[in-house]
């Protein structure tokens, strides 16, 4: 059973990576939300490895963690001129406004899955740490350039 819902939580993942790198360079909107889909989920499989809510296992967690770097390494090319008015969009006008704001919290979640990445946690115990600056980029992120629905 746990390998189970191990494989299914990588592959949900893994999914969500593969729909944003085909979408990469199609409507930036679907781009954007394939790339916080994955991140989401990425971002659930290591939360639930840290709080033994699934089995840790470090092939999982390195995947998860390099889905969300290259989410990062290219997150902010999907916000040209005009994206910001589309209908089914969360990001916030903030995005266009402060631009080299937007790049430097993306470029801060790169450097810190890059180094979390680098680190190769192989315990749930080490993933709370990691857990504790990547979700705290994506908070603040989400605080002051995404719209709250």
């Amino acid at each position: 059973m746990k390998k189970l819902v191990i494989a299914s939580i990588l592959t949900a993942t893994l999914t969500a990576g593969a729909a944003l790198a085909a979408s990469h360079g199609a409507d930036p909107v679907a781009t954007r939300k394939n790339g916080m889909q994955g991140v989401g989920l990425a971002m659930g499989t290591l939360a639930g490895m840290a709080k033994g809510e699934v089995p840790f296992n470090d092939k999982s967690a390195l995947a998860a963690l390099k889905l969300m770097n290259y989410v990062a390494s290219t997150f902010d090319q999907h916000f040209p001129e005009g994206s910001d008015m589309a209908a089914n969009t969360t990001a916030s006008p903030k995005i266009w406004e402060d631009m080299d704001g937007f790049k430097a919290a993306v470029a801060k979640l790169q450097m810190d899955t890059a180094a979390a990445i680098e680190a190769a946690p192989a315990s749930a115990e080490a993933l709370g740490p990691i857990l504790g600056s990547v979700g705290g980029n994506c908070k603040s992120c989400h605080e002051a350039f995404r719209v709250k629905n």
